[in-house]
C-alpha cells in the first residue's frame, strides 16, 4: 500500500472526495403502520367535516349521515386507546352505537389521516420555529465572533495575540459547522417532499419503533466487535483472506434474527489492509451516503437514506445511528442486484479506533411477513474496524456476514459469491484501497494546479456510464427502451456455444448545446473462460499494441498512448489513445481509456472522444458538457481456484453442483459495446453489433489461450 501511495505522490496526480454534498436527511414520514395495511378509502367523508360517513352499499349512490355526538364520543373514546381496531372489535364497537361495522371501519380510516395531518401541520410549525431559532444563532455567533476577532485601534484594525486569536477562531469555526449542519437538518424535514423517486427504507412511527432500532444495534455492534477483533478458531485463514468458522456463525445469528431461510446460505469474510488518510476521513466517507456511494461506483449501485435513529455528535459521528436502503451490484447483466434495508451505526471504540457497523433491519420490528426471503438476502452485522496510525494510514479490517438465498444467483456465478469475491470483505477493501489511491491522484493534480483533473473527472464520468450500461436497470429509467436477446456462435472448432447477447435499446436525451436526442444500442454478454487467469485477460486487453485485433474503433490500425495519469497501484491508469482514423474533418478522434485492477478483478474501459473537446475539458477542467457512450471490459475471477474449492463445498446447500473445471482460476469476462443507430432501428443493425461482438470475444479468445468460452 505505502508503496502505491508513494507512487501516486511521485506523479503528481491526486483525486478528491471533500466536496461532500449535503445530506439528504428527513424524518416523520408516513406512518409505518398505515404503509403496511393501508388507508384505501379515506375520501369516503367530507374534507370539512370527519361526522359524516357513507351508506355500506357501494352499488347505490353514496348517501351522507351525520353521526350523533354519542356516537362520536364512542368513537373518539376507542380511537385514543387503539387507532387500528380488527373486525371483531369493530362489530362490537358498531353494536354498542348503532352502526354497522364497515361504516366504523370507515370512520376509522378518515380519522387517520386526518389526526396525522393536525400533527403534521403542528411538528412543521415546531420545525419552523426551530430553524429560525438555530439561525438567528447561527448569525449572532457570526457576529460575536466578528466582533471578538480583532481591537480596533487609531483607525485601524490590529489583530490580538495571534496564536491565542487563531485558536479561538478554529474553536468558534468548529462551533458554527455544526450549528449550520444542525440548522441544515431542520430545514431538509420542512422542505423534503416526495421528488424522491425511491422511498426511504424505513420510517420511524413511534418511540418505540425508535428504541427496539437502538437495542438492535447495540447488539449488533457488540456482535460485530467480537468479529472483528477475535482470531482463530473463529475465522479459518485462506490464501488471500479469513473465513468465519461456520458453527461459531451458526451461534451468533439466531440472537438478531432467528433460524436461517430454508435455501439460504452463508457468506461471511474477513481481510484487513492499509489505506491511504485518516480515520475521520474514513468514517467521514462512510456515514455520508452519497460520498459513500462515489467511493464504491463499483458495488454500490444507490443508496437511499432513511430516518435517523440516533444523530451523535454531529462534529465527529460517533454514535450516529442511520437506516438505509442500497443497492449493489457486480458487472454483469447476468447477476441480479442485491438490495438490503440496513442500519448503519458508528461508534468511537477508543482514542484512535472507529467501527462503523451495517445490518438489517427487516424483520426485527415484529412485522408479520420477513422482508428478508422478498429481498432474498439479509446482512448480519458487517462493517469496518478502521484505527488511525497516526502516519496518514489506517489499518482497516473489513468484514462482511450475510446468508442470502442462493436460487437468486446463476450457476456460473456461485463459487464467485460463495468465496466472498463478488461483494465480500476483500471487494469492499480493495475498492476503498484503490478509490482512495485515486483521490491521491486528484488532490496531486489539484496542488499541482495542472490540467490533469479535468481528464480524471472525465474518466469518472465515463467508469459511471459504463457500470449503468452493464449492470443498470436501463428499463426503469428509459421509458422508451427495449430489451432482446441475440446469439451468436463464439469459439472456433467442434466447441461453438452460442453466447446470448443482451440487446438494450434507448433514447439519449439531447443536451443544452442542442444536440438531439439520439437511439443508442448497449449489447453486453458475460463468458466464462475456464483456466485462464484474469491477469491475462487484463494484460492484454490494455496493451495498446495489441489493440487492433479486437477493438471496432480502430479496426486493424496502429493506436498510439499520447499520454497517461496513473492513478496509483501498478495497472491502473488512465490514457488518452490516439488512432489514425478521423471523422471526416480535420478534427481527430481519440479515445480515453481507463484501466483498473486490484485482487477482486479488474476494467478496462473506454470512449471515444474529439479531440476539440478532450483540449477543451483540459483547458477548463469541465466535463459537464461532455456526453458518453463507453464500451469496454469486466474482468472477474471465477471462484474455482484451489484454496476456492473447499469453502465453496462447506458454504453451499445446494443439491446442485457447482460448475467445475480442473482447480485453476478463471475468469468471467463481461463486454459491453454501446453505439448509436439510426432512428428506423432495423434486426440488421443488431445482427451487426452482435458479430463484432462475437469477432473480438474470438480474438480475445485465441490470443489469451483459452481452450473452451461457455456463455454464463
Amino acid at each position: 500500500m505505502e508503496k502505491g501511495g508513494q507512487q501516486a505522490n511521485e506523479n503528481r496526480h491526486c483525486l478528491d472526495f471533500g466536496n461532500d454534498p449535503s445530506h439528504k436527511l428527513w424524518n416523520n414520514q408516513e406512518d409505518a403502520i398505515e404503509d403496511r395495511l393501508g388507508d384505501e378509502g379515506y375520501a369516503h367523508t367530507d374534507p370539512e367535516d370527519e361526522d359524516y360517513v357513507p351508506e355500506c352499499k357501494p352499488s347505490k349512490p353514496v348517501k351522507r349521515k351525520r353521526l350523533t355526538p354519542q356516537q362520536t364520543q364512542e368513537l373518539m373514546a376507542v380511537y385514543g386507546t387503539c387507532t387500528h381496531p380488527d373486525a371483531e372489535k369493530l362489530e362490537a364497537l358498531g353494536t354498542k352505537i348503532g352502526l354497522e361495522p364497515c361504516r366504523v371501519k370507515v370512520w376509522f380510516q378518515n380519522r387517520r389521516p386526518q389526526m396525522k395531518k393536525k400533527a403534521q401541520v403542528e411538528q412543521n410549525k415546531q420545525i419552523q420555529q426551530e430553524n429560525a431559532s438555530l439561525l438567528a444563532e447561527n448569525q449572532s455567533l457570526r457576529q460575536a465572533m466578528l466582533i471578538q476577532s480583532c481591537i480596533t485601534c487609531g483607525g485601524k484594525t490590529l489583530p490580538s495575540d495571534p496564536l491565542a486569536e487563531k485558536q479561538r477562531l478554529l474553536i468558534e469555526n468548529t462551533r458554527l459547522q455544526d450549528e449550520c449542519l444542525r440548522a441544515s437538518v431542520v430545514h431538509g424535514k420542512i422542505i423534503h417532499t416526495s421528488a424522491f423517486t425511491k422511498p426511504a427504507p424505513w420510517i420511524i412511527s413511534s418511540g418505540v419503533d425508535r428504541e427496539a432500532l437502538r437495542r438492535h444495534a447495540d447488539t449488533s455492534m457488540e456482535q460485530f466487535l467480537v468479529l472483528a477483533t477475535k482470531g482463530e478458531p473463529m475465522w479459518l485463514p485462506t490464501t488471500d483472506s479469513e473465513m468465519l468458522n461456520y458453527e461459531y456463525g451458526a451461534r451468533m445469528s439466531p440472537c438478531l434474527f432467528g433460524l436461517r431461510p430454508e435455501g439460504f446460505v452463508v457468506e461471511a469474510t474477513r481481510d484487513t489492509a492499509m489505506v491511504w488518510g485518516t480515520a475521520t476521513d474514513l468514517v467521514g466517507i462512510l456515514m455520508d451516503t452519497a460520498r459513500w456511494s462515489e467511493t464504491f461506483p463499483g458495488v454500490v449501485a444507490s443508496v437511499v437514506a432513511g430516518d435517523f435513529v440516533s444523530t451523535g455528535i454531529f462534529a465527529s459521528c460517533d454514535g450516529q445511528i442511520q437506516l438505509m436502503n442500497a443497492e449493489l451490484w457486480v458487472q454483469s447483466p447476468r447477476v441480479p442486484n442485491r438490495t438490503v434495508n440496513i442500519l448503519r451505526f458508528s461508534k468511537l471504540v477508543d482514542e484512535k479506533q472507529w467501527a462503523v457497523m451495517d445490518v438489517s433491519v427487516d424483520g426485527i420490528l415484529g412485522r408479520e411477513v420477513t422482508p428478508a426471503r422478498y429481498m432474498g438476502c439479509r446482512l448480519l452485522p458487517s462493517g469496518c474496524l478502521i484505527k488511525d496510525l497516526s502516519n496518514g494510514y489506517c489499518k482497516v479490517t473489513w468484514i462482511v456476514h450475510v446468508e442470502y438465498d442462493e436460487t437468486t444467483v446463476p450457476m456460473m456465478f456461485k463459487p464467485l459469491f460463495l468465496t466472498g469475491q463478488a461483494l465480500g470483505a476483500r471487494r469492499w477493501l480493495a475498492s476503498l484501497q484503490r478509490q482512495r489511491e485515486y483521490a491521491a491522484a486528484l488532490h496531486s493534480s489539484r496542488d499541482l494546479g495542472n490540467n490533469n483533473t479535468g481528464i480524471l473527472k472525465l474518466a469518472q464520468q465515463m467508469m459511471a456510464s459504463f457500470y449503468t450500461a452493464v449492470s443498470g436497470p436501463v428499463t426503469q429509467t428509459q421509458a422508451t427502451s427495449n430489451i432482446n436477446e441475440w446469439f451468436g456462435s463464439m469459439g472456433t472448432g467442434v466447441e461453438r456455444p452460442d453466447a446470448p447477447v443482451r440487446m438494450v435499446t434507448w433514447r439519449k436525451a439531447g443536451t443544452a448545446s442542442g444536440e438531439p436526442a439520439d437511439l443508442v444500442l448497449s449489447a453486453t454478454t458475460t463468458l466464462w473462460l475456464p483456466s485462464t487467469p484474469p491477469e491475462r485477460v487484463f494484460d492484454y486487453l490494455r496493451n495498446e499494441k495489441l489493440r487492433g485485433e479486437w477493438d471496432m474503433l480502430t479496426i486493424d490500425t496502429a493506436v498510439k498512448e499520447l499520454g497517461y495519469i496513473a492513478t496509483g497501484h501498478p495497472g491502473n491508469v488512465v490514457s488518452v489513445l490516439c488512432s489514425n482514423i478521423t471523422d471526416g474533418t480535420k478534427n481527430k478522434m481519440l479515445i480515453l481509456q481507463e484501466a483498473r485492477t486490484d485482487v477482486s478483478g479488474s476494467l478496462v474501459v473506454y470512449a471515444p472522444i474529439r479531440e476539440n473537446t478532450m483540449h477543451a475539458v483540459m483547458n477548463s477542467g469541465n466535463n459537464t458538457f461532455v456526453s458518453f457512450l463507453p464500451s469496454g471490459f469486466a474482468i472477474l475471477p471465477d471462484g474455482h481456484g484451489k484454496a476456492s474449492q473447499a469453502l465453496v463445498t462447506a458454504a453451499s446447500t445446494s443439491r446442485a453442483p457447482v460448475c467445475r473445471h480442473n482447480n485453476t482460476e478463471g475468469s468471467l469476462l463481461t463486454m459491453a459495446y454501446q453505439v448509436l443507430l439510426p432512428d428506423n432501428l432495423t434486426a440488421g443493425a443488431m445482427d451487426d453489433v452482435g458479430k463484432l461482438i462475437c469477432h473480438a470475444i474470438n480474438k480475445i479468445k485465441t490470443a489469451v489461450k483459452a481452450d473452451i468460452i461457455l456463455p454464463a
